[in-house]
């Protein structure tokens, strides 16, 4: 394989660099030696995880009809349940999927028309062991465009309807999720979190959402924002079907690189579920000792209503025994400059297929789909928050390349503070988000009023998933919606804590529940 004089002068200059005349022939017969190893992996057979149709077969897979689909939240049907079940802990429950998760045979739209055609060849992990466990995968929910932005109206297929308000944003970016299990379409739910898209969707339809530590949950065979940033989770109505929807998809799968050290082995994972029903409720939680964080209230966007809800919610927690006291960790308040940063240089990388230094499932045949390098008609196709994000990260890495790397040493500061805090309580708390749901944007609306939108909903959510800390999205009644008074709009708590604590959160969480009956 050959290349050329003008190859040599195209890459050169790509790097602002032009090659002296007396060394060209020479960079002609390199490039000519990486261009061949380039085609032979080319033409080679990818190599992913093949799906076991026999065992579950994908049947009745379609495109719902609008009467079919109240809320826009599915964005394809299917069923699919495994014929041999190596456990019942699922058993009987319908399971929606956040559609930038692969599930082999099921079209995948990931919220975008700036690329169609895609059916993954491949099942996530999370597909794998829910039909392992017994669960029965009845669609894909729809998610925000590109799986970005927390207001559910950037879906190429239409917005997605608060299931307690027409025309109030359900959240994102796993809008559809939400919808569905909080309207009953599906019993559980599986979203993705890179800023907050399990737990705001939670939070704004009254749900339970957990991000869970840094690679306790696989996140091999989804679509990726950024690795550093990447989470799957249940969104559930329940404190206990969101642990044993926690116990059928956690553990060590040999193949997410996102995976660290304290990943429990599959034979090791917690029985979350049994775990959590049998507390004994008699004794409600002494012993336990939560810290209202300061800087989780004191955002200028503090929804009234919100607060008020958020402490009725702190007095049942002391009723039931638990010690709680007032914690500050200041940098709280900075950590979403530090996050956007971060995330979004990094994520700008993936967004142009340059993202590297992976040792996964790749997955190739999204990469095909994607139109790289994009042009003016498939950037003009993309929602506000997506061409945003491409603007602020190549504003980053041409005019601020050190900032992505501060941003990732500063990012482990705010781990190492919040460890700090969690040294004096077992849990930090805090609203999840601090407004209740509000109307999406006009299909009219200009950037700007797209943007505002989302205003009070990632202030407490996204530091933590740069910090890696489990958090969880728990319902906490109803609160007034600021437009409408007479509207009632959920209000949810956040609970964050130890890396590794999910079995405690989860218990925390079921005893207040259990108190409200």
């Amino acid at each position: 394989m050959t290349a050329s004089k003008e190859d040599v002068a195209r890459v050169a200059a790509a790097l602002g660099y032009a090659v002296a005349e007396g060394e060209v022939d020479d960079y002609v017969i390199l490039l000519g030696k990486a261009k061949a190893a380039l085609e032979a992996v080319d033409k080679m057979d990818d190599y992913q995880p093949e799906p076991h149709y026999d065992l579950s077969p994908r049947q009745n897979v379609h495109l719902p009809e609008r009467q079919d689909n109240p809320h826009g939240a599915w964005a394809y049907r299917c069923d699919c349940v495994h014929a041999k079940p190596s456990s019942d802990l699922l058993s009987g429950k319908t399971v929606c999927l956040k559609d930038n998760i692969a599930m082999a045979g099921v079209p995948c739209l990931l919220g975008t028309d700036t690329f169609t055609g895609w059916t993954p060849t491949t099942d996530a992990t999370v597909v794998t062991r829910i039909l392992a466990h017994g669960g029965t995968i009845s669609g894909k929910a729809v998610c925000e465009n590109l799986s970005r932005g927390a207001v559910s109206c950037t879906a190429a297929s239409g917005p997605v309807d608060n299931p307690y308000a027409k025309g109030y944003s359900a959240g994102g970016s796993s809008s559809g999720t939400a919808a569905l299990v909080a309207s009953g379409a599906a019993d559980i739910g599986i979203g993705c979190d890179q800023g907050g898209s399990i737990r705001i969707p939670a939070a704004l339809c009254g749900l339970y959402g957990f991000k869970a530590t840094t690679g306790l949950v696989p996140y091999t065979g989804i679509a990726s924002n950024d690795a550093s940033v990447d989470y799957v989770g249940p969104v559930t109505k329940t404190a206990l079907d969101c642990a044993r929807l926690l116990q059928a998809i956690a553990g060590v799968d040999g193949l997410d690189d996102r995976q660290i050290a304290g990943v429990p082995f599959l034979h090791e994972v917690p029985k979350y579920g049994d775990l959590v029903a049998s507390m004994d409720l008699s004794q409600g939680l002494k012993g336990v000792t939560m810290g209202i964080l300061k800087e989780g209230l004191e955002s200028p966007f503090m929804d009234a209503g919100v607060k008020e809800k958020f402490y009725a919610a702190v007095e049942v927690f002391q009723k039931l025994g638990v010690v709680v006291k007032e914690v500050s960790v200041p940098i709280h308040a900075q950590g979403r400059t530090v996050y956007t940063v971060m995330s979004k240089m990094s994520n700008h990388m993936g967004m142009l297929g340059r993202s590297t230094g992976r040792r996964q499932v790749m997955l190739t045949d999204l990469f095909e789909r994607k139109n790289l390098p994009y042009t003016q008609e498939v950037l003009h196709k993309m929602n506000m928050t997506s061409k945003e994000g491409l603007f602020a990260g190549e504003l980053g890495w041409s005019d601020y390349p050190l900032a992505y790397p501060k941003s990732v040493n500063i990012m482990r500061k705010i781990r190492d503070l919040y460890d700090e805090t969690l040294k004096e309580v077992d849990f930090l708390i805090m609203p999840t988000t601090v407004t209740p749901s509000n109307p999406y944007p006009k299909p009219d609306a200009t950037p700007l009023q797209q943007a505002d939108a989302s205003l009070g909903k990632l202030e407490n959510t996204c530091s933590f998933n740069g910090s890696g800390h489990p958090a969880l999205a728990m319902p906490i009644g109803l609160v007034p919606s600021k437009e409408d008074p007479d509207l009632m709009l959920p209000a949810s708590l956040q609970i964050v804590g130890k890396f590794w604590d999910e079995l405690n959160m989860l218990k925390a969480a079921y005893a207040w529940e259990q108190a409200q009956d």
